[in-house]
């Protein structure tokens, strides 16, 4: 009888240590950002680093320098003029385009970052000006590899990867993992950027190239291709476990837009004097993404302003949550 329970006993430590080893192994939570280009996810990236990793080392601060001086550059070479490479000399010619972004709010050209920096281009185009936190959000930096970090969130351990969002980077989403397997305790987060509606994109020279397709280029709107992308996500046999938790972003710009162009312009089902802006997006947002064959998905949704540190992390935290939920339920711990 004592070795029946001396063994009983080790056997149930042995169950105990087991326990304990998997919940730990629910804790590390991977979760994927992906979407089109320039619908927010690399600043979520940043955000995490500014919230859980102590912000961004002075060397990082110093690099980002050239990048802002790029981005300025890149506003009023698509909108203005071509700017000479010494900008300080050009300084005071710089107030027409501010003039020209107050007058043309919604001109869809302007990159999404032009509001924020060209009230202040004085300052930004200074050699010893040093970039902010907020200066850092807003940069406008394409992302055309895989970018990971790792960090504690709470009770877990968060490996949050960023994926290149261009047509010729999103066959790499899968290839980049080792197997289907991996993706069981998956979070996916697609993002969509809601001041697209109205935006059209050309279609890259190099995406017509990496597809082999020769004809002439198209241009589309930007969240139809976001809606289009975020069904092939849903469909896609790697990820049918994995929690969606749909980003709704630049939810800011969105209303901006709807306050200075009503919806029921172009769209006249949205005419109903009763409907707040926001519920607009809700209606809107709804339309778009509607689709009997994913209808029985459950998708958890956020609207975000990716810019806004407050905002991001509360919804992160709701969406790390339901992650580690499914994760816990998955495997039968509560």
């Amino acid at each position: 009888i004592g070795d029946v329970m001396a063994q009983s006993a080790v056997s149930a430590e042995i169950d105990q240590i087991l326990l304990e080893e998997k919940r730990e192994e629910q804790g590390r939570l991977k979760i994927l950002l992906l979407g089109g280009s320039d619908a927010g996810k690399s600043t979520i990236l940043k955000q995490m680093r500014i919230l859980h990793m102590n912000g961004f080392s002075k060397d990082e601060i110093h690099s980002f320098q050239k990048y802002l001086r790029h981005n300025v550059y890149q506003v009023n070479r698509r909108n203005i003029f071509v700017i000479m490479p010494i900008f300080r000399s050009v300084t005071r010619s710089l107030k027409c385009v501010r003039t020209f972004t107050r007058c043309h709010p919604n001109y869809s050209s302007l990159p999404d970052n032009a509001h924020y920096y060209m009230p202040k281009i004085g300052a930004l185009l200074s050699p010893q000006y040093v970039p902010t936190p907020e200066d850092i959000l807003h940069l406008r930096i394409p992302t055309t590899t895989v970018n990971e970090i790792n960090f504690s969130f709470d009770k877990a351990t968060i490996r949050l990867i960023d994926v290149g969002g261009q047509r010729s980077y999103r066959k790499k989403w899968i290839h980049y993992f080792d197997g289907a397997v991996l993706f069981r305790e998956t979070g996916i987060m697609p993002f969509q950027a809601l001041e697209a509606h109205e935006t059209i994109k050309p279609i890259l020279h190099e995406d017509i190239i990496a597809h082999a397709i020769v004809k002439p280029q198209k241009r589309q709107n930007r969240l139809r291709e976001s809606a289009v992308l975020f069904g092939e996500m849903l469909r896609c046999k790697f990820l049918l476990t994995a929690a969606f938790i749909l980003f709704l972003n630049k939810k800011d710009l969105f209303v901006k837009k709807l306050s200075s162009r009503p919806l029921c312009e172009r769209r006249p089902q949205f005419a109903d004097p009763r409907h707040s802006l926001i519920t607009t997006c809700l209606l809107f947002v709804y339309l778009q993404r509607k689709s009997k064959k994913d209808s029985a998905r459950k998708i958890y949704c956020h609207y975000t302003c990716a810019t806004d540190t407050k905002n991001v992390e509360f919804v992160f935290k709701a969406a790390c949550d339901i992650v580690l939920q499914k994760s816990l339920n998955s495997s039968g711990i509560q």
